[in-house]
C-alpha cells in the first residue's frame, strides 16, 4: 500500500467519525440536559492497528508516523442554559451535579430534571420509565391529595397536603462522581459511572421550575459539519488522485 494512500484513508476514517459525533450532537439540540461530545483524535503511532485491521502495519510503514486515530469521544459536562417553566416539577442542576434515578433494576445519573408523577404517585422522568430517588436511594413519592411541591436550592422536597402548611418530605438524590471520564452514555439522556459517586458538592445547586437546556450550539456544530465534510471529501479526492497516479505509473512500465 502507498503511504500516501493510507493517510490518506486515515484522514477520511477520522472525519467520518467525528461526522457521526457532530451529527448526534445537532439531533439533539433540543433535548433537555444533553451534553454534547467531541471526538478527540492524536497522532498515529507507529505500533498502532491500520484502519481496524487485526495485523500489524506492514514492516515499511511501521517506521512512519503521522495520519489519526480516534483517541476518545469526550462528552462537554459545562452547565447549559436555563429555561424558565414555572412548572414546580421542574428543576435545573447547576454545577457537577445529577440526579439518580432507576428503572427498578439499574440506577443511573441524569441531567434531565423534567418530572411528573405515575400512577403510584411516584416521581419520575418525563418518559415515566426512570423513577427518580432520594438520598437514601429510595424512590420519592409524594402522598394522596399533595396540592404543592417546593425543592429548595439543595434539593430538600417540602410537600403541602389539601393546601395546609408545607413540610418536609425528603432529599433529592443529588450526586457527583469522583470521575466523570468514567461516566458513558446509555441513551435516553441516562448515564452510568464505572466509578465512586459523592454526594453533590457545595458548589451543585438545584433551581425549582426551570429545565437545564442542551449545551449544544446548533450554528456552531453546523460549521463544524461544514469543515468536517470538506475535509473528507479532500481526503477522498487525495486518495482518488493517487490511485490514478499509481494506475499511469503501472501502466507506463514496459511489459516483458
Amino acid at each position: 500500500m502507498l503511504y500516501g494512500l493510507y493517510l490518506s484513508a486515515q484522514g477520511a476514517n477520522a472525519q467520518s467519525q467525528r461526522l457521526d459525533v457532530i451529527a448526534n450532537n445537532i439531533a439533539n439540540a433540543s433535548t433537555t440536559g444533553f451534553k454534547r461530545d467531541l471526538a478527540i483524535f492524536r497522532q498515529m503511532d507507529p505500533h498502532d492497528k491500520a484502519l481496524g485491521l487485526d495485523e500489524d502495519l506492514p514492516r515499511n510503514l511501521n517506521d512512519h508516523t503521522g495520519g489519526l486515530v480516534l483517541d476518545e469521544v469526550a462528552t462537554d459536562f459545562a452547565n447549559g442554559p436555563l429555561s424558565d417553566t414555572g412548572s414546580n416539577l421542574d428543576i435545573a442542576i447547576t454545577g457537577p451535579g445529577f440526579l439518580q434515578v432507576s428503572d427498578g433494576q439499574k440506577q443511573f445519573l441524569t441531567r434531565d430534571g423534567q418530572m411528573s408523577l405515575n400512577g403510584n404517585g411516584e416521581l419520575v422522568t418525563q418518559e415515566g420509565s426512570m423513577r427518580v430517588l432520594n438520598a437514601a436511594g429510595v424512590p420519592v413519592t409524594l402522598p394522596p391529595n399533595t396540592t404543592d411541591v417546593s425543592i429548595s436550592d439543595t434539593g430538600a422536597v417540602s410537600i403541602s397536603v389539601d393546601n395546609k402548611t408545607m413540610v418536609p418530605l425528603t432529599q433529592l438524590g443529588l450526586v457527583t462522581p469522583q470521575d466523570f471520564k468514567l461516566l458513558e452514555k446509555q441513551g435516553e439522556n441516562l448515564f452510568t459511572s464505572h466509578g465512586p459517586v459523592d454526594p453533590a458538592a457545595a458548589n451543585v445547586s438545584v433551581k425549582q421550575g426551570y429545565l437545564e437546556e442542551s449545551s449544544v450550539e446548533p450554528v456552531s456544530e453546523m460549521l463544524q459539519m461544514i469543515e468536517t465534510s470538506r475535509a473528507f471529501e479532500s481526503n477522498l479526492n487525495m486518495a482518488k488522485y493517487q490511485d490514478e497516479s499509481l494506475g499511469l505509473l503501472l501502466g507506463s512500465l514496459a511489459r516483458v
